[in-house]
């Protein structure tokens, strides 16, 4: 017995080590930047067609400053101008079969949204946007299944099929918005670092859900992840109008509500002039048809009038006017969607908030228009926004 024991020892150490083997997560990664980058190309899309971007750069940056991990980043310079989408991509055909998320480092010279996308090919690309700050290293780490189409129906079986990705795409949301807002003008570079796919799962923020076991829910965001989907936007009323985005900045946060998880959306902003801050995210590639009601939680550190709005996707909007009290903390709201009105300065043919057409969710301080005072912080934070649908 005395020269089993040994034996028994080895054989437990060995089977031990193989099933901590099997637990570990796999990863594929697709770049370090360690050295010179192969494969990433700038394109840019025109009217007239597209093609190679020599007007754009791709080179590998080793400034510590602009590097994440390691002694090398990518780095991507290009002109933001009107009429023009910029498109940063990897053409490599690559099987994630079993892979679940993807995780990447990302810093901008100028606060935008970043989206990356997964392209099947000639067929759709699956995509997620991640608002960034300015100068400042941020993760992006997204489940793959939480990745939306380009567009609805353009995918013949309607999900990213992993055994099948041809491309990996990064744009700025700025070569969009540039046409609308041409301000925005302007050279910029982007910088990567760290990308890999992974077997293990982020936590969920977005998509199907249940509020209990029997009630469906879609979770717009629940901010437990890093990656921070609403834009912050502001309106400031004049002779013209004055409308910005990104303006502000937008983190996630610690303050999180009883039972809401770890993190909130954090949304600083200065309450002065005749102007609105608030806050936009998109939800008009998902099946809202079902949808019932919207519930979130928020907290303000001063005390204000605040309007969350609906909008569809012919441009009218539903609006919810609420008062929140900074000594009350933490406040869930459960809005029926028949509760909400239709806006003073919008029109709908039918007259009826209609969930299949929802198109985004919006919050704004109005504290101002509202008659109140000025101040030179508000901070409003976000959480467990949700869509309740009918069984």
């Amino acid at each position: 017995m005395k020269t089993l024991r040994p034996i028994a020892l080895v054989l437990a150490a060995a089977l031990s080590g193989t099933l901590a083997a099997q637990d570990k997560p796999r990863q594929i990664r697709i770049d370090d930047f360690e050295k010179e980058p192969e494969g990433w190309t700038a394109l840019k899309l025109e009217a007239g067609g597209g093609g190679e971007d020599a007007e754009s750069k791709v080179a590998l940056a080793r400034e510590g400053e602009h590097v994440k991990a390691g002694k090398g980043s990518l780095s991507y310079t290009f002109p933001v101008t009107a009429g023009t989408m910029r498109v940063l991509v990897l053409q490599r055909p690559t099987d994630l079969s079993g892979m679940k998320s993807l995780r990447l480092w990302v810093k901008s010279s100028h606060a935008t949204a970043v989206v990356v996308g997964l392209a099947e090919p000639e067929s759709a690309t699956y995509q997620a946007a991640a608002t960034v700050a300015a100068g400042r290293w941020q993760e992006i780490s997204v489940n793959l299944d939480e990745l939306v189409p380009d567009e609805v129906g353009k995918d013949p079986n309607g999900r990213l099929d992993l055994d099948r990705v041809g491309a990996i795409q990064v744009f700025d949301v700025g070569s969009f918005l540039v046409n609308l807002l041409p301000d925005l003008a302007a050279t910029r570079t982007i910088w990567l670092d760290e990308i890999a796919f992974s077997s293990e799962a982020v936590p969920l923020t977005t998509g199907a859900t249940k509020v209990t076991r029997v009630v469906p829910a879609f979770l717009v965001d629940n901010f437990e992840s890093a990656v921070v989907r609403w834009s912050p936007i502001s309106l400031e009323f004049g002779d013209p109008p004055r409308f910005s985005v990104y303006d502000v900045p937008v983190s996630l946060d610690p303050d999180a509500p009883p039972g809401g998880g770890k993190q909130s959306l954090r949304f600083a902003y200065p309450r002065r002039g005749v102007k609105v801050h608030g806050l936009l995210r998109s939800v008009e590639k998902n099946d809202l048809s079902r949808a019932t009601a919207l519930d979130l939680s928020l907290r303000t550190s001063i005390d204000g009038t605040f309007i969350v709005s609906l909008e569809e996707h012919d441009g009218s909007r539903y609006n919810k006017v609420v008062e929140l009290k900074a000594a009350d903390g933490w406040t869930t709201l459960n809005l029926a969607l028949g509760d909400l009105t239709l806006a003073d300065d919008s029109q709908d043919d039918n007259g009826r908030l209609d969930p299949g057409e929802i198109k985004q969710v919006a919050i704004a301080d109005i504290t101002q228009l509202a008659g109140g005072g000025e101040a030179d912080e508000n901070v409003l934070r976000i959480d467990q926004v949700l869509f309740v649908l009918a069984p």
